[in-house]
């Protein structure tokens, strides 16, 4: 006897092999572009923006590849055995990554603008470098206990046959320890990053307003020209960057994160299985949002970042004529040549 298989679940398995397709060439290309480009950027800002594409990648091709392509399509009995766990341990140390290297880049980039002498120390490359590997090492290991919290689970699939996916333990509660955890990580990845974000970026935001102000006054008063300072001008397109990389920020995780606190706050809990109950549809579709990120990314730096628009339509223009240069067939010199040559 088959069944239909819900919506959501046949939207997922179109989804994640076009963005496996798409958004795995972007992050790359994203590294490419910042690593490899004169973006007139400071070492400190290139290295945040390459660890967050990093960060990505490795996002989109976990959750893809080894979270839901083998989901559909391979049964997790094949799979060896500590595969279930390992992909979603890598999944969330992706996750904590990228939002608390958000989090950090935001950061740097209040130092630079309200701490001047601060700035001195913290805003370099070396400190820069250091802050980077601690935030990936700390994500690591405070990821550590998924580990643990996914086994496989029988499912059966909408054509009658029994499959086994990985999925969240059925009796977390009666593991102490996997049961604080998985409290305690609605406040390690929801409301710790959402208020430092917050806060970080609302103090920046109000100290450029201020300093603005002051410096159009005091130019005002001597009675110079008023032209553009370029000063302001360089706040302005660090803030511009900071804001649209918070607002993707925000655009993208935050529905997840209220989903998961609407989930903790439900009772009777939701049972994870039911593919037709509205809080698990939300939460896919969020899944499906976190993804998309990788690829909207590079669309914000385009946006942002004028030498890395020019860097990328510079790069797609060379593989364009290289492309073009293999189709055209070769043909024979008709001038005599000399192989061999003193």
């Amino acid at each position: 006897m088959t069944m239909e298989e819900p919506w959501i679940r046949t939207i997922q398995r179109l989804f994640y092999p076009i963005m496996c397709v798409f958004g795995l060439p972007a992050s790359l290309v994203t590294m490419a572009v910042l690593w490899r480009g004169s973006l007139d950027m400071s070492k400190s800002t290139v290295y945040y923006l390459v660890s967050l594409a990093v960060a990505n990648f490795l996002l989109i091709l976990v959750v893809t590849i080894f979270r839901d392509i083998f989901y559909f399509y391979v049964d997790i009995l094949y799979w060896p055995v500590s595969s279930c766990g390992v992909s979603n341990w890598i999944y969330f140390t992706c996750v904590y990554s990228l939002i608390w290297l958000t989090v950090a880049f935001s950061f740097d980039r209040y130092v630079i603008v309200c701490c001047m002498r601060f700035k001195l120390l913290y805003c370099t490359p070396s400190v820069t470098r250091c802050v980077i590997i601690a935030v990936y090492i700390s994500a690591f290991f405070v990821a550590m206990p998924t580990f643990w919290m996914y086994v496989p689970n029988r499912t059966i699939q909408p054509d009658g046959t029994i499959f086994h996916i990985c999925s969240l333990h059925r009796n977390l509660s009666s593991i102490p320890f996997l049961s604080v955890y998985d409290h305690i990580q609605t406040t390690v990845w929801i409301v710790f990053p959402l208020v430092s974000l917050t806060l970080t970026n609302a103090l920046t935001v109000w100290h450029i307003n201020i300093t603005t102000r002051v410096r159009k006054g005091l130019k005002t008063v001597s009675g110079g020209k008023q032209s553009e300072d370029p000063e302001l001008v360089r706040r302005k397109k660090s803030v511009t960057l900071l804001a649209l990389i918070s607002i993707s920020f925000l655009a993208h995780w935050l529905p997840k994160m209220v989903v998961k606190v609407v989930e903790r706050f439900t009772y009777p809990p939701v049972n994870r299985y039911d593919f037709y109950h509205p809080v698990n549809m939300v939460r896919m579709i969020c899944n499906m949002l976190i993804v998309l990120s990788s690829f909207s990314n590079m669309c914000i730096y385009s946006l942002a970042i004028t030498k890395f628009r020019q860097e990328l339509f510079r790069g797609a223009k060379v593989v364009l004529i290289l492309l073009c240069q293999k189709s055209q067939p070769s043909f024979p010199s008709s001038k005599p040549m000399d192989i061999f040559t003193i």
